[in-house]
């Protein structure tokens, strides 16, 4: 027998996703009328592809130019990294853990040098060992944040042209090096954590030093991430050693080279879009920013979150395809942020194994469902606080951080007094929406342009705010609509 479980969009749903659709197609174009030669630092953008030679292409996004040399520098690795990984799955895959770790020492020799294989060995070495057995949880977060003190020294205090010397590897590397150690904080807190829970002793089997060598050291999720949480990466060991009718080699290939054509696909995407919207180049602009048109300022809000999402889907698009070939079970990929409208959804289901990590480790530490409200509030502030000494202790992480702990705050007091789907929770939700939009400018860009965005909407007359309201209002409605289409398509599955 079946159940007709189906829910019929209202129609106000409908009309609001075209209507913000409407408006998202009218402030790109805004965007592409300021994407021209009057800008400041337009002749330093780059060339271009010479099929578009009328247009130059931004490329002042720091993080997307370096993962793109970074992967035409080491692309083979990834080779190599898929032919070791066979040969030892199919002769020695009880010895992995080890194969990583040679393997990763390797590549961290050949790379860079034995000086920074020499740091990355004693930030393990650091976590293992010298753990007292009384306060054990309490010894992992000291080092947990005494790692993260010292990344940040050098990362806010004592960085370019002076590490790097030391370490005799370039700035470029140097970033690098901020980035890998910044992972490693994660995993190796994540690894000893779990091996702290361990119920009985034929759990050890995995949680060896050359387990967590292996686990930080390998390749595909070193330099970008996810930093996925040690139960997720161990699975490695159980997969490998099961054979199932859909692991042969053929058809993982098959999987793995359909999953990085989709990665090349939107490099293409983000590329492409580069010749037309400079995102990057506007944004630096302060003078335009404090008087552009209102579609033109917040349309360039929008895009910085879809080119931000669009790099990551790539960065952990990579990742999650080699790792899913080596049988480990990779979280999903990024959520399309243009859909979103609870940004405790955008936490949740954005970097996946960030999340994971926060909830498991730290807010499920301090409390359960059944904890009172005070307790939950501490809870959610100590995991926004990890946040923000993890990503670095700048204004503009202070500030994205506070704001989105409050957001987060109020969204739940809205979903408390309101029902799911009620015009109520979106008339509210919206202005708490609002601001959970304008943190992200702090993040993507800097707190100077974050300001001016709080600056042009709260505080430049009622009409500003009005006019992003009702767009907002649209935004909040179409992400109820996707909600309610993704609901029927589960319910057609269960049928």
């Amino acid at each position: 027998m079946k159940f007709n479980m189906m829910l019929k969009p209202p129609t106000e749903l409908i009309v609001c996703g075209f209507l913000y659709i409407s408006c998202l197609f009218y402030s790109f174009y805004k965007n592409y009328e300021l994407s021209n030669e009057n800008l400041t630092n337009y002749e330093s953008l780059d060339d271009g592809w010479s099929i578009l030679r009328y247009r130059r292409r931004d490329d002042f996004d720091w993080e997307w130019e370096h993962y793109i040399q970074y992967v035409n520098r080491h692309g083979l690795y990834f080779l190599a990294h898929v032919g070791v990984m066979e040969l030892t799955r199919r002769y020695c895959m009880k010895h992995i853990s080890a194969v990583l770790s040679i393997g990763g020492f390797s590549v961290i020799y050949g790379m860079y040098n034995e000086r920074i294989l020499a740091v990355l060995l004693v930030q393990c070495l650091s976590f293992y060992y010298l753990n007292s057995r009384k306060h054990y949880r309490r010894t992992i977060w000291l080092k947990t944040f005494v790692w993260i003190a010292v990344v940040n020294y050098f990362k806010v205090w004592y960085f370019y042209d002076k590490l790097n010397i030391h370490f005799n590897i370039n700035n470029d590397q140097l970033l690098e090096l901020s980035l890998i150690t910044s992972w490693n904080v994660i995993k190796c807190t994540s690894f000893c954590l779990d091996k702290y829970n361990l119920t009985s002793p034929t759990e050890e089997k995995h949680y060896g030093l050359k387990d967590l060598l292996g686990y930080v050291l390998y390749f595909p999720l070193m330099f970008m991430g996810p930093a996925i949480v040690y139960s997720r990466f161990k699975t490695i060991h159980e997969r490998c050693t099961t054979p199932t009718e859909d692991s042969s080699l053929p058809n993982r290939l098959w999987i793995l080279a359909r999953r990085l054509t989709m990665a090349w696909f939107w490099t293409l995407v983000m590329l492409t879009g580069q010749h037309f919207l400079y995102v990057n180049l506007i944004q630096q602009d302060l003078v335009l920013l404090q008087h552009v048109n209102l579609w033109a300022l917040y349309g360039l809000g929008f895009l910085m979150g879809q080119f931000f999402y669009v790099k990551y889907v790539v960065f952990y698009g990579v990742a999650i395809a080699f790792g899913r070939f080596d049988g480990i079970d990779m979280p999903g990929k990024p959520i399309c942020i243009a859909r979103v409208n609870q940004y405790s959804d955008m936490w949740k289901y954005f970097d996946r194994s960030l999340y994971e990590f926060l909830f498991k480790y730290i807010y499920a530490e301090l409390c359960t469902k059944t904890s009172g409200l005070g307790r939950k509030v501490l809870a959610s502030l100590a995991t926004f606080a990890f946040i923000y000494v993890w990503h670095g202790v700048f204004l503009f992480i202070l500030i994205w951080s506070l704001i989105n702990w409050i957001c987060i705050l109020l969204e739940r007091l809205v979903n408390h007094y309101t029902l799911a789907n009620s015009r109520w929770r979106a008339i509210i939700g919206t202005h708490v929406f609002i601001p959970s939009v304008l943190s992200n400018f702090f993040f993507f860009a800097s707190e100077n342009v974050g300001f001016i965005y709080l600056r042009r909407t709260y505080a430049e007359g009622i009409s500003n705010y009005l006019g992003l309201y009702a767009a907002s209002y649209c935004f909040y409605q179409t992400g109820q609509l996707v909600k309610i289409i993704q609901k029927n398509r589960g319910a057609l599955k269960l049928e």
